[in-house]
This record gives structure tokens, sequence and C-alpha cells, in this order.
């Protein structure tokens, strides 16, 4: 049985990177994160196709991914936001 103690963690991580950006709607939020998570693991879970019109569509399937896997991404994720803002704070 997973934890139940992971969820609580997993969407506090998320509730951090939203407010850093609190104009994303929550679905863009989930898409943002979803791409830069496929980006940080080799294209992981990356489909693309493209539409009759030629257009290029890209989404992400990242169904089997772990919780723990997504939590260790988010840490690293908002750990290099953060470093980012304190470098540009100096500046």
């Amino acid at each position: 049985m997973r934890q139940p103690e992971r969820i609580d963690k997993l969407t506090e991580l998320i509730r951090e990177a939203w407010k850093e950006d609190p104009d994303m709607r929550f679905l863009q939020l989930i898409y943002v994160l979803q791409a830069r998570f496929s980006q940080a693991n080799n294209g992981r879970g990356k489909i693309e196709r493209i539409e009759k019109d030629g257009f290029k569509k890209i989404g992400y399937d990242l169904f089997g991914t772990e919780d723990e896997e997504f939590t260790e991404f988010l840490e690293t994720y908002l750990n290099k936001k953060h470093s980012n803002k304190s470098g540009e704070d100096n500046a």
C-alpha cells in the first residue's frame, strides 16, 4: 500500500509551484510541470502528433510515474527556481 502521507507532501509542492506563478490556471500549471518533468527525464512520456492542418500537438503520458519520483522532481524544480530568484535579488 502506498503511504497516504505522500499526498500532503506532493500537494504542498504543487501549491508552492503554483504560488510562484499565480496567474497560471491549474491545468496550465499541471501541463507545464509535466513538460518540465519530461524534459528533465529525456522526453519521458512526451507524445507528439501532427494534425491534418499541420499543427503539432504535444502532450504527456506520465500515468506510470510514481509519486515519489514526481515529488523529487518538484523539490529540485522549486529549489532551482528559488536559487535563481535569490541570485536575481543579489544582482
